[in-house]
């Protein structure tokens, strides 16, 4: 019929060509399948075994492998399809019989005798399992077995692969995986999200562009009501990576020829890679014994003697011409992909190659090896805190750059409590300060003239009020210093020993613990050092240096009672005598019961005793917190290696050494898929 020569919407023809190989007629089915399967054993074969090494390799965790995904609607024949190309028997009933992706891998055999198989799964236990099948027969049963051992009930499905080989003269070289079928209502035993479970784990699959989808549909039914139809245009909207199999012919109702012919001749539902038509015997054959041969001689005889299927051509029909269809698409696909798979085994094989590197080194295993890093781990870890503590910048980039920031931090520590101690320094200036002072030698005059300066007692007293103001501030200081020094070694110690988390566990705890005596030792001997700055001495030539600096400010100043204003009278008014200066101010005022003096020899004081507090309370704190406590650290640390408990703390967490093994694995497998790829 003409109409069956149609080209389809895009102007391709109806059934795509295969490469310009056209297929023989046999005089027997059998031979007829012998001949499609070996035909093009050569050249397909390798491909299909490469993908199937990386395959078995674990390689599909790491990147999308080609494959032929087989979906169909429950009981779209998909069972009987795999069962009519594979030669085998699998699990029927009604229902979800297929409760695991099965991955069908056949390999044709020159030997007529020869027939073997295999099967390989993981239980639900996470056990691995590998058995041989002795005969074509017992198939069904090693499949329902290890469906039953993959999941929790009867019912249940599970998303973790069955690999099934089989090895026979009478199977395509082909790999396909087998999906359940989309179940529309749970029955009994089944969870109640059994459709969405499995309509997730089948897109799973035919997302992914690397997958050529086999799409199971019977041709009884109205096509576009298919749910396996509906989630291949999902994902393949043009239909390039789809092909479309008829089933169940013999069930169709008189006049709905014409119907399934449209869609045979891509003129409806239109896909690239077309449809072909089969008929694999039913249930109803199954149980009278029929045979796969006898059941694909009845399939050629049917196409060849109906009304309208005989018009077809040869390769829009049959389990032999979709056999080989698909070997050569499966071929095809695989030799496109090529290229792309070894780019991305080589770049993830790089990746992880610096997973590996930044692990580092394999954990010991015996207790000699594991002191032998403890022992190095600490001398290095104590190297790394002394140069943190002496200003040294570390160029280690597993280290946070604030560690760096250390010997910057506590210097900006000392300059704030340089600049609190002068801003507590007493005023000169200050009228209440001035008035105070006033009153306290008054009432502390004796039988002494006026002008007799004895007062030295009452400068020492505000002197030591000063030196109390500002031992709060020093002792702050080294709190930010001694709080920002212990939080980089605890960080530090995270880092550095983190493959060990247990021991780095016990490295804390000392930090912790020198972080206590550190506190009370520096404390201590702070508060010593204020207690020794109460007694308040200078040295004469140091003291008499600042009190000629306070000179030259005092002259250069409108002091106390040289003003030419209401300062004057108020020092008069309170029986004081001012000698005002006559040329120039060089002269210091006549004070004659020694206010000015006392302040002006108090501030100079001050300024004596500030500037030496300032740069010993940080050398105390420099040689506490950045020497002792990483000397008392040291010891620590070297004392905590030789105890034995503490080596068995050298191992990785169980995380860890999981993730070590991984990557290890994963390693493995990507270097034998490199080694693999290249021989294409």
């Amino acid at each position: 019929m003409a109409s069956h020569k149609t080209k389809d919407r895009r102007g391709s023809p109806a059934t795509p060509p295969t490469d310009g190989k056209r297929v023989k007629t046999s005089h027997s089915p059998k031979e007829k399948r012998k001949s499609f399967a070996s035909s093009f054993d050569a050249e397909v074969r390798p491909l299909i075994d490469l993908v199937d090494k990386l395959r078995g390799y674990g390689l599909d965790r790491d990147i999308n492998l080609p494959a032929v995904a087989v979906i169909g609607d429950q009981s779209a024949g998909k069972s009987s399809v795999l069962e009519a190309i594979s030669g085998v028997q699998l699990p029927r009933g009604s229902g979800t019989v297929t409760r695991c992706p099965l991955e069908m891998r056949m390999k044709h055999s020159a030997d007529e005798d020869t027939w073997e198989g295999k099967i390989m799964y993981k239980d639900k236990h996470d056990v691995s399992h590998e058995e041989v099948i002795l005969n074509r027969e017992s198939v069904g049963d090693f499949v329902r077995k290890a469906q039953d051992g993959m999941t929790d009930c009867d019912m249940g499905i599970s998303d973790e692969l069955i690999t099934l080989e089989v090895t026979s003269s009478d199977v395509p070289d082909l790999t396909v995986i087998d999906l359940p079928g989309i179940a529309r209502n749970a029955v009994e035993g089944q969870p109640d999200d059994i459709e969405a479970r499995i309509k997730d784990m089948i897109r799973k699959y035919i997302k992914r562009q690397e997958t050529i989808i086999l799409a199971v549909l019977q041709c009884n039914v109205d096509i576009a009501t298919c749910e396996a139809l509906k989630m291949a245009k999902e994902f393949d909207k043009e239909g390039r990576r789809t092909l479309g199999v008829l089933t169940k012919p013999d069930l169709l109702d008189r006049g709905a020829e014409t119907s399934v012919m449209r869609i045979l001749n891509n003129v409806d539902f239109t896909l690239s890679k077309g449809y072909i038509i089969v008929k694999c015997r039913g249930q109803e054959a199954v149980s009278a014994g029929q045979s796969l041969t006898e059941a694909l001689a009845n399939e050629d005889s049917f196409f060849k003697t109906h009304s309208h299927f005989r018009s077809l051509n040869q390769l829009q029909w049959g389990i032999p011409a979709l056999s080989v269809r698909l070997s050569l698409e499966l071929q095809k696909h695989i030799k496109k992909l090529v290229p792309e798979m070894k780019e991305d085994v080589r770049r993830k094989l790089l990746n992880t190659d610096q997973e590996l590197q930044d692990l580092g080194e394999d954990p010991p295993q015996s207790i000699s090896d594991k002191r032998k890093v403890a022992h190095r781990m600490v001398h290095e870890f104590i190297t790394i805190a002394t140069a943190m503590t002496t200003g040294e910048r570390i160029y280690d980039q597993r280290f946070p750059q604030e560690i760096n920031n250390l010997y910057s931090t506590a210097r900006q520590a000392f300059e704030n409590l340089y600049r609190k101690c002068v801003a507590k320094q007493p005023d000169i200036k200050d009228k209440k300060l001035k008035s105070d002072l006033k009153q306290k030698i008054r009432a502390s005059r004796g039988r002494e003239f006026c002008n007799f300066m004895g007062k030295f007692e009452l400068v020492e007293s505000c002197a030591r009020e000063y030196i109390s103001k500002v031992e709060e501030p020093a002792l702050h200081c080294f709190d930010i210093v001694h709080e920002t020094t212990t939080g980089d070694l605890i960080t530090l110690a995270e880092v550095w020993f983190e493959k060990f988390p247990d021991f780095a566990e016990k490295v804390k705890d000392a930090i912790t613990t020198t972080r206590k005596e550190t506190q009370n030792e520096c404390r201590s001997e702070i508060r010593g050092y204020f207690s020794m700055e109460k007694l308040v001495y200078s040295q004469d030539e140091t003291y008499s240096r600042e009190l000629r600096n306070h000179n030259v400010v005092w002259n250069a100043m409108d002091c106390p009672g040289t003003e030419e204003s209401g300062e004057l009278d108020e020092a008069a008014e309170e029986g004081e005598y001012i000698a005002r200066p006559l040329l120039q101010r060089s002269v210091i005022p006549e004070d004659v019961n020694g206010v000015n003096k006392a302040l002006m020899s108090l501030k100079s004081y001050c300024q004596v005793a500030s500037r030496r507090l300032c740069d010993v309370i940080p050398m105390i704190i420099q040689q506490h917190v950045f020497q002792k406590k990483v000397k008392t650290l040291q010891e620590l640390l070297i004392g905590m290696v030789s105890e034995e408990g503490n080596i068995d703390l050298i191992k990785e967490e169980e995380d860890m050494e999981l993730k070590r093994k991984e990557i290890k694995y994963r390693y493995d497998r990507l270097l034998k898929a490199e080694r693999e790829l290249e021989q294409i």
